[in-house]
């Protein structure tokens, strides 16, 4: 039976991955298995009868002995999976950390101490290197804090300059606003203003141009040339200004939005011919008026009121701004849009006033000494764009300007 087989109960003996040793009381020993002797590096056999000594490290060996002697005098066992660390030496003298399970048994009155001992060396280096990963880790996580704090602080303090410059901001768009809010309102005071006196002045106008052609009509019975000269600088003059005070309605309305357009259909080309030779009456000596076109029967859609006032401005402009014995070149082109230009040989617009030309009540240095009142051409341009059309112009400062004129023949087709 296996129980009462010897070689068996060795072969169970030396399986065992931990080193056992049996000593007596004078720590000599009297068994061991073959672990012990690979834990130690001895050769099979070479332990028996040696003392425990040997495997204590030679700082250590004395109190070793004491301990020896104490405990067979008071034997006692390690609790179940209790086991304590200590330093074991090899026979080279190489020291390594062993783990210790001590226990004692009795044969025939005698007293025997069992030792379990393991090499831990590789959980040890496993151990220190979580220790130095761990020691690592946590210099990183300082270095990392740090770093952490470093940006926390420097993000606190874009904050509060991202707060000094929004607070900035939220103020000085209020400023802005009521700033805007104060400009429109005196644009307002402005508008109504100017409203107020064109109406005003149209009224004693009506009766001055009434008694001009009245004047004419009693020149024609008794004839008088210098009356003639008179009347027609009488009318001519009161149909500026008519003009000028019409802009400024007109201003009114489209500040107020109260302009409606009232499409039409209308012969294109009939129309300018009629506005050109409205302009007859304030053309200076020897100025003409060419105009030209490559379709005479062209059909638009559009406000007629609205087109008057557009080219009346453009051509009033044009004979304003040229000299006496001038020609202005009007040219009208038919394709998917209406093109109109406008050309004359007058003072020009110097280069630096170009890009303000279409503002509201800007004047050209240039034009200062002419009358007028910078309204024309932001109101042209604002009621051209409603249409869908554009405008846009070449000039050169006593050379002359030229305006171009796109129109749909009907709204909507821009």
């Amino acid at each position: 039976m296996l129980r009462d087989d010897k070689i068996f109960y060795e072969l169970c003996f030396n399986s065992l991955s931990e080193g056992i040793c049996i000593t007596d009381e004078r720590g000599g020993i009297l068994m061991n298995n073959e672990s012990l002797e690979q834990i130690f590096k001895y050769d099979k056999g070479e332990l028996q009868n040696k003392s425990i000594s040997l495997l204590i490290p030679h700082r250590f060996r004395e109190i070793h002995h004491h301990h020896i002697g104490n405990y067979f005098k008071n034997p006692s066992g390690y609790s179940k999976g209790e086991k304590r660390e200590f330093y074991g030496q090899c026979k080279d003298g190489e020291v390594i950390p062993i783990e210790i399970g001590l226990n004692y048994l009795k044969y025939k009155g005698t007293i025997y101490a069992k030792a379990m001992i393991s090499d831990i060396s590789k959980r040890r280096d496993k151990e220190k290197k979580i220790i130095e990963d761990k020691f690592l880790l946590e210099k990183e996580v300082k270095k990392q804090t740090n770093k952490l704090s470093k940006s926390v602080k420097k993000l606190k303090q874009t904050n509060l300059k991202l707060k000094e410059e929004i607070q900035s901001r939220i103020y000085a768009e209020e400023k802005a606003k009521k700033a805007y809010q104060k400009e429109r309102e005196l644009s307002i005071l402005k508008t109504k203003f100017l409203s107020l006196a064109s109406h005003e002045f149209k009224t004693p106008l009506s009766g001055v141009y009434s008694s001009a052609i009245l004047i004419e009509k009693y020149n024609q019975e008794h004839p008088k040339q210098k009356i003639k000269d008179h009347t027609l600088t009488i009318k001519k003059l009161v149909k500026q200004l008519n003009a000028v005070l019409d802009d400024f309605l007109f201003l009114e309305k489209t500040e107020n939005q109260k302009i409606s357009y009232h499409y039409s259909k209308f012969l294109f080309s009939e129309f300018l011919d009629k506005t050109i030779l409205n302009t007859k009456p304030i053309l200076k000596k020897g100025q003409t008026i060419l105009y030209q076109t490559d379709n005479e029967d062209v059909e638009v859609f559009l406000d007629k009121n609205i087109i008057e006032i557009i080219f009346r401005n453009i051509l009033y402009n044009a004979i304003k701004y040229s000299s006496e014995n001038s020609r202005i070149k009007v040219n009208l082109h038919v394709g998917t849009f209406l093109k109109i230009k406008i050309k004359d040989r007058g003072i020009g617009i110097p280069e630096q006033d170009q890009k303000h030309v279409f503002e509201r009540f800007y004047r050209a240095k240039n034009a200062i000494h002419f009358q007028g009142t910078g309204i024309g051409l932001n109101i042209v341009k604002h009621h051209i764009e409603k249409f869908g059309g554009t405008i846009h112009f070449k000039s050169k400062e006593n050379k002359g300007t030229t305006f171009t004129v796109k129109l749909p023949l009907k709204p909507g087709l821009n």
